[in-house]
């Protein structure tokens, strides 16, 4: 049993469950998860996904989440760095980084999510770390620069790059850092290029992510901008 209760409307719209997560060796976190992601799909009203296009993959554990935590812990920024998320979905990658000692700002464009991730902080015992926010990265509204800003699984429509690399060059701190984890999409190699030709240097490390029983590539974008 968790150590509080469910939050009573995330407990009556959705089918949850909780998952344990491990991000390599270094942590595992407990989760709550809606269990069939799929159903939030089926579920849709054709006419609202037509007003804005939105599917439901923040109810998703991605693998690109959990290897860029790896990430975070194989290579650490400095102990309570300032970091944002966008796109946090149930909030893992961003919880991942609170336990590799960062202070968290996660967004994203669903308040569902936000509820998710609030909870899974607490549950974490991480939220002291974490603070979470409303984000339509179209409209950023950001009153701060970051020297790290983070994504997981946030390429996987070309519409989004533009607005995405509007963000960084507005938010990321001359020097600064961009990681963007993917499940190597094909997607992803446009917004590569848009990139490098902006001025940013690239690297990337593939990697392997075992998640529910299944072996998933991952690849972990590093973009430095120039200072």
């Amino acid at each position: 049993m968790p150590p509080f209760a469910v939050p009573a409307e995330l407990a009556r719209r959705y089918d949850v469950c909780f998952k344990s997560i491990a991000i390599g060796k270094w942590v595992n976190l407990d989760m709550l998860a809606v269990r069939d992601p799929d159903v939030l799909i089926d579920e849709i009203d054709p006419e609202c996904y037509d007003e804005d296009e939105r599917l439901p993959y923040w109810a998703e554990i991605w693998p690109s989440a959990i290897g860029l935590g790896r990430h975070l812990f194989e290579y650490p920024a400095p102990a309570g760095s300032r970091i944002l998320e966008l796109g946090c979905g149930i909030g893992l990658a961003g919880i991942a980084a609170a336990a590799a000692g960062l202070a968290v700002t996660a967004c994203d464009y669903e308040e569902d999510a936000l509820d998710f991730a609030r909870y899974n902080a607490r549950l974490n015992a991480l939220d002291g770390r974490v603070s979470f926010r409303f984000l339509d990265w179209r409209n950023p509204d950001l009153d701060r620069k970051y020297a790290i800003v983070i994504g997981s699984d946030i390429l996987y429509e070309r519409p989004n790059h533009d607005p995405i690399q509007r963000l960084l060059h507005e938010t990321l701190e001359p020097g600064g850092m961009f990681l963007a984890s993917d499940p190597d999409r094909r997607a992803a190699a446009p917004f590569v290029e848009s990139m490098i030709a902006r001025g940013y240097r690239h690297s990337a490390q593939p990697r392997k992510v075992k998640f529910e029983s299944k072996d998933n590539r991952v690849i972990v974008h590093r973009f430095l901008k120039e200072d």
